[in-house]
């Protein structure tokens, strides 16, 4: 580029003598600001010298000469190269325009001072092919990055660390396009949003392409046999995390310009949406290995739990556990050397669930034991509680205690009751389950009320609405079975039922039905009227249709006699059908395995009717 003498351009003066929009002020003291050259701040005292005596400001007038003839000189030579753009041409273009940028930042720098009077304004337009075209060799240079770091890799943690030396150099790498991004500072809102959106794909490209390289070497290391714990899958675990956080980091960076509306937590819309998703994959990557490194050790764990089942019931609970207490003590110490503290809780997590499956199929495969069985387990799992919790260095109390947790507590509870205590449990799920949500059942009206002076319970069938088409026509042929539960609280009660009605799904039945009962015992706890819709088939079974329970304790003169007025005046009761949920069949699954009459006759009229319980459609 050739150079001019800033000589061959006019200089505008104010009228004052000074220079046009001049922001320098008189010096008080010129005699003491000519020490030149005695500190950083002399050529600052230096110009306050020529704009107070010589009443012109020779900087501004040198910038603003270059700047301009910069400005014709490069609209010029992008004109002549924007036929001829090629990758060489495009990477010198690239950093011609950084330059430029830095020239306009500098000028925005000092105080007073409009970049938007400059030359260069808009200068970025015919460099936009040229950034385009280097955004997709800086992909392709990441990606080339990335590999040749993944090759000499060992999966060996790096001094002082317990990542390895490939994610340091993904980390790098996506910092400098951070930096670049910064150093661009694109000027056009929208053009600006195209290129941002295309880096941060980019980005997430490179990130993702960096996990399939570390899983693909993972899987050529040579394994140990008998290792229960990888040390490589540790590190692999270890580079996902801090990748994640590094990339998460450049991507929030990449933030470009846009208006309030389209900011979204601080960033773009699609910025955020971008970092969400990259988030997600990288997320779930990391389960994938943690799955995988806590794969090696689900042998071991089912080979202590089985131990635990094989104790005789004359030794003590702690003595039964010791073995898998030492061998969980002695691999969570070598995961905690190795592993990052959030990867040590995703190892956590995952190994507390495979220890929560092991048990629960150790009960599924011992039905007629012994109570200390049940016993032993129990301790086990409070004993487990409190290692995995390690008086608050591990897991929340909260994690813990859910899930797979509860369904074990309650497996573990339910064995150790009678079988009319598992009854009655099961029709309190059933209970439980009026605070679910409505589903495609459909709906039933009903009415329930006790008359004192009769000592009856009185339940009225009103009508349904939107129940399951059954039938080939699109309708059904419905009707309700109304009984009263558990069996053993009214063993003197029979099942009754409504009238079919023919080719509906809206039926209105308005019948009463009358059950003569004592009222402390409809107060009992589990106490209910259960309501089974069913769709009458005149060549084959009938099929189910629905159910809903409704608790006695809260119909009214049960608690307390009605005063006033006709019970039937009372607010009818619409209950939603469901099909029975996977709780409500844990109590189901305890009778079972129980030998009893009792417990045999309740689960075969169970079955009887799950025989015309059809898939939800």
């Amino acid at each position: 580029m050739r150079t001019c003498s800033p000589a061959t351009a006019s200089m505008p003066a104010s009228s004052t003598g000074g220079p046009q929009g001049s922001s320098c002020r008189p010096c008080t003291q010129p005699l003491k600001c000519c020490h030149w050259g005695l500190g950083p701040g002399s050529s600052r005292c230096l110009r306050c010298v020529l704009c107070s005596i010589i009443k012109i400001d020779f900087f501004t007038l040198t910038f603003r000469q270059l700047e301009r003839l910069v400005a014709e000189e490069v609209w010029v030579l992008t004109e002549d190269l924007s036929s001829k753009m090629t990758l060489e041409v495009a990477s010198r273009l690239f950093e011609l325009y950084l330059s430029l940028a830095d020239i306009q930042r500098f000028w925005s720098s000092i105080l007073g001072r409009d970049s938007r009077s400059l030359a260069l304004v808009g200068i970025h337009a015919p460099f936009l092919p040229a950034v385009k075209l280097w955004l997709q060799v800086l992909r392709d240079q990441a990606k080339w990055r990335l590999q040749g770091a993944v090759d000499v890799d060992t999966l060996e943690p790096m001094e002082n660390s317990k990542h390895s030396s490939s994610v340091a150099t993904a980390s790098l790498c996506f910092s400098h396009i951070q930096e670049l991004w910064t150093c661009l500072a694109w000027p056009d809102p929208v053009q600006a949003q195209g290129l941002g959106t295309q880096l941060s794909q980019d980005l997430c490209e490179a990130a993702l392409f960096y996990t399939e390289l570390l899983r693909k070497k993972v899987d050529t290391q040579p394994r140990a046999s008998g290792e229960a714990v990888s040390e490589p899958l540790c590190v692999v675990l270890n580079n996902v995390e801090l990748l994640r956080r590094a990339a998460g980091q450049a991507l929030r960076g990449l933030a470009w310009p846009e208006g309030a509306a389209g900011l979204t937590g601080g960033l773009p819309r699609a910025l955020l949406n971008c970092t969400q998703a990259l988030d997600e994959d990288l997320q779930r990557e990391a389960c994938t290995v943690t799955a995988h490194l806590t794969s090696k050790m689900v042998g071991d764990i089912r080979k202590y739990v089985q131990h635990i089942s094989l104790s005789p019931d004359s030794i003590q609970n702690d003595e039964a556990v010791a073995p898998l207490m030492k061998y969980l003590d002695e691999k969570l110490a070598l995961l905690n050397a190795l592993l990052e503290k959030e990867n040590l809780n995703r190892v956590l997590e995952a190994l507390w669930e495979l220890l929560l499956q092991a048990i629960l199929q150790a009960l599924g495969t011992n039905l007629d034991v012994s109570a200390d069985f049940y016993s032993r387990f129990h301790f086990t799992l409070e004993a487990l509680v409190t290692f995995f919790h390690a008086d608050g260095q591990g897991l929340p109390l909260e994690n813990l205690r859910d899930g797979s947790y509860k369904r074990l507590e309650e497996e573990l509870r339910l064995h150790k009751c009678s079988t009319r205590e598992c009854i009655e449990q099961y029709y309190l799920d059933k209970l439980k389950q009026r605070s679910l949500e409505h589903n495609r059942c459909g709906r039933l009206s009903v009415r329930c009320y006790y008359e004192a002076a009769e000592q009856r319970l009185v339940v009225e069938v009103l009508h349904a609405a939107d129940l399951l088409p059954l039938d080939a026509n699109g309708l059904s042929d419905p009707f309700v079975i109304v009984e009263l539960g558990p069996p053993h609280f009214f063993p003197l009660v029979h099942s009754q039922r409504t009238q079919v009605k023919s080719r509906t799904l809206h039926p209105v039945y308005d019948e009463l039905f009358y059950f003569s009962v004592p009222a402390e015992v409809c107060r009992r706890r589990g106490a209910c009227v259960l309501f089974t819709v069913m769709d009458h088939d005149w060549l084959s079974t009938n099929d189910f249709a629905g159910e809903a329970a409704l608790g006695l304790g809260s119909v009214g003169g049960i608690v307390r006699p009605q005063v006033g007025g006709s019970a039937r005046t009372g607010q009818p009761i619409t209950l939603h059908l469901r099909r029975p949920r996977a709780q409500v069949r844990s109590a189901l699954r305890m009778l079972e395995g129980r030998t009893n009459r009792e417990a045999q006759e309740f689960v075969k009229r169970l079955r009887e009717l799950e025989k015309y319980m059809e898939a939800d459609p």
